[in-house]
């Protein structure tokens, strides 16, 4: 009986490893090794149920028993248990899709609407405050010429003396530079943030 019941047990796992590869499209090359290790594991499965009914000693009936069970499984059971193991795994793949897709919803896109929402708002207030410059620059020019030349006569030759027209071209390029990338870090985070996007779909 033992035997019996172990043959409908290998019968059992045998079909739902089956649909299982099948249903998941595993590749070709792996299920010589799935294979292996069914028939691995079937092999310690009957000496432990061997060991348990009949002392580890290898009879005709015990292979009779197996053959008998293996047998009834494949008459009677072995549909049955192919249509709820397909059931099974198209259960098992829509909760998946399910799932997924509250991620992407939940997510995804909510991420990508806040870093497109980011990077519109950085580029509006750089874009505005650069244009107020412009603006309170130009206002004040006049007001700059006309300083300039009160203090020329006094200033100039201090000015040169300690170089300061190079320092104000270096300070003014470093400035440009780093609002350059200022500018461009926002660009950047969401370049990074879209190739993971991109990734979790292909992924998905």
């Amino acid at each position: 009986m033992l035997m019996l019941m172990s043959g409908l047990a290998l019968g059992l796992v045998f079909d739902s490893y089956r649909v299982v590869a099948g249903q998941f499209k595993f590749p070709r090359w792996t299920l010589p090794v799935f294979d292996l290790l069914y028939w691995l594991a079937a092999t310690v499965f009957v000496f432990q149920m061997l060991v348990k009914g009949n002392q580890g000693e290898l009879r005709f009936y015990v292979v009779l028993g197996l053959a008998a069970g293996a047998w009834l499984y494949a008459v009677f059971l072995s549909r049955i248990t192919v249509a709820i193991v397909k059931w099974l795994v198209t259960a098992l793949k829509a909760v998946w899709r399910f799932a997924m897709r509250c991620v992407h919803v939940l997510v995804v896109l909510p991420l990508k609407a806040i870093l497109t929402g980011g990077k519109a708002l950085t580029f509006f207030f750089i874009s505005s405050a650069m244009f107020l410059l412009k603006i309170v620059l130009q206002c004040l020019r006049p007001l700059w010429m006309l300083i300039a030349w009160l203090f020329k006569p006094l200033v100039m030759p201090l000015w040169n003396r300690f170089g300061m027209t190079e320092r104000c071209k270096s300070t003014w390029r470093g400035m440009i530079s780093a609002g350059k990338r200022i500018s461009a870090w926002p660009i950047g985070v969401c370049r990074q943030m879209r190739r993971f996007l991109d990734l979790f779909r292909r992924k998905r």
